[in-house]
C-alpha cells in the first residue's frame, strides 16, 4: 500500500515540474514577443538614441583669442598670444585656421650663462676649444634662438561630448577633440658663419667682450597634432584648453654640433712642446666643423599648452527633436 501511495506521489510531482517548466517558458516567450512589439510599434518605434541634443558645433562658425606658452624651454621662455577661427561642418568634424605670435623671456640657464665668470671674477669668454660655439656671457642671449610667429590649418575630430556638474547645481556642456594639420613657423636662429671665411667674427675681439652677434629669420613648413577640451558655459560662449605638439628643426643654442666626419678637436702637444687645440685629427663621428649653419639643427618637438575664450555664430546652437 505505501508503495503505491510514493509512486503516485512521485507521478504527481514529476507532472506538477513539467507543467511549471512549461508555463514558465510560454511566460518568457510572451514577455519577449511583447517587448519586441513595444519596441517596433510603440511609441519608441524609430525614435533616436537621444531627444534635444544641443549641437554646440554643427554648422557654426567660432572665433576666439588663444594665450599659449611652449614647454621644455631650453634657452627661451616662449609666451604666445594669437586667435583661432574654426567651422565646424557637423557636430563631430570641423576644420580651424590658428595663429600665434611670440614674447620670450630667458630661461634660468640663459641668465646663469649669461651671468658666468671666471676664477678672476670677470665675464668667461670664448676661447679656440669651444669657438665658435660659445660667444662669450656678454652674448650667449643673442646667439640662442627665438621662436617668434606660427599660422597653423587643422581638422578637428570631436568624439566625446557630454555634461560636467559642479555641486549638483552648475552644468556645462564639454567635448573633447583631436586635432591635426600643418602650416608654417617662423623662429630667428643665429646666422650661419664659417671660422675659416671669417664671418664668424674675430675670436680675439670677443675675448675682449667685443663683437656682434646676429640672427636671421627662418620660415619652416611644420606638422601640428594635438588634443583639446571646450566647455559651454551658455550657447554664444565657451572656454576651450589644448595641448599641441608642432615639430620642427633648428639650432636652438646657436652653437656648432655637428659637421665634416673625420674631424674633432683634440688636445695636442706640438714640437715646442706646448698644448694646443687641433682638429686635424681623424675621427669616425660627425663633429664640430667650425661652421654655424644647416647642419647643427636638430628637431624640436615643441610642446605647447593654450587656453582660449571661444564665440559662437550663429549664437544659438541647433537642438535636434
Amino acid at each position: 500500500m505505501h508503495n503505491i501511495v510514493r509512486k503516485g506521489v512521485g507521478r504527481i510531482t514529476r507532472f506538477t515540474l513539467a507543467l511549471a517548466l512549461a508555463f514558465a517558458m510560454f511566460s518568457g516567450a510572451a514577455g519577449e514577443a511583447t517587448a519586441q512589439e513595444i519596441l517596433l510599434e510603440g511609441p519608441l518605434a524609430g525614435a533616436p538614441a537621444v531627444r534635444k541634443q544641443i549641437e554646440y558645433r554643427r554648422h557654426r562658425f567660432s572665433v576666439g583669442p588663444q594665450l599659449g606658452y611652449t614647454l621644455l624651454n631650453d634657452y627661451m621662455h616662449n609666451f604666445m598670444i594669437g586667435a583661432k577661427a574654426e567651422y565646424n561642418f557637423t557636430d563631430w568634424l570641423g576644420f580651424g585656421v590658428v595663429g600665434f605670435y611670440a614674447f620670450n623671456a630667458p630661461t634660468k640657464l640663459t641668465k646663469h650663462i649669461s651671468e658666468s665668470r671666471n676664477l678672476a671674477g670677470d665675464a668667461t669668454v670664448p676661447g679656440e676649444s669651444n669657438w665658435p660655439s660659445y660667444t662669450g656671457a656678454a652674448h650667449f642671449e643673442d646667439q640662442v634662438a627665438l621662436l617668434k610667429s606660427m599660422i597653423l590649418g587643422q581638422l578637428a575630430f570631436v568624439p566625446l561630448r557630454g555634461k560636467l556638474a559642479a555641486f549638483e547645481k552648475l552644468f556645462v556642456g564639454i567635448d573633447g577633440y583631436l586635432f591635426v594639420g600643418g602650416g608654417v613657423v617662423m623662429f630667428k636662429q643665429r646666422s650661419s658663419c664659417d671660422i675659416a671665411q671669417g664671418s664668424c667674427g674675430n675670436l680675439d675681439t670677443f675675448r675682449q667682450g667685443g663683437g656682434t652677434v646676429t640672427r636671421e629669420l627662418v620660415t619652416r613648413g611644420t606638422f601640428t597634432a594635438g588634443i583639446g577640451f571646450t566647455a559651454y558655459f551658455n550657447d554664444f560662449i565657451g572656454l576651450n584648453f589644448e595641448y599641441r605638439v608642432t615639430p620642427f628643426k633648428w639650432n636652438a643654442g646657436g652653437t656648432d654640433e655637428s659637421g665634416q666626419a673625420g674631424s674633432q678637436w683634440v688636445l695636442s702637444q706640438d714640437n715646442a712642446g706646448s698644448l694646443t687645440w687641433d682638429t686635424t685629427s681623424g675621427g669616425s663621428g660627425d663633429y664640430p666643423d667650425g661652421k654655424i649653419d644647416d647642419k647643427d639643427e636638430q628637431w624640436n618637438s615643441n610642446q605647447s599648452v593654450l587656453i582660449g575664450v571661444v564665440f559662437n555664430l550663429p549664437t544659438k546652437p541647433r537642438i535636434t527633436n
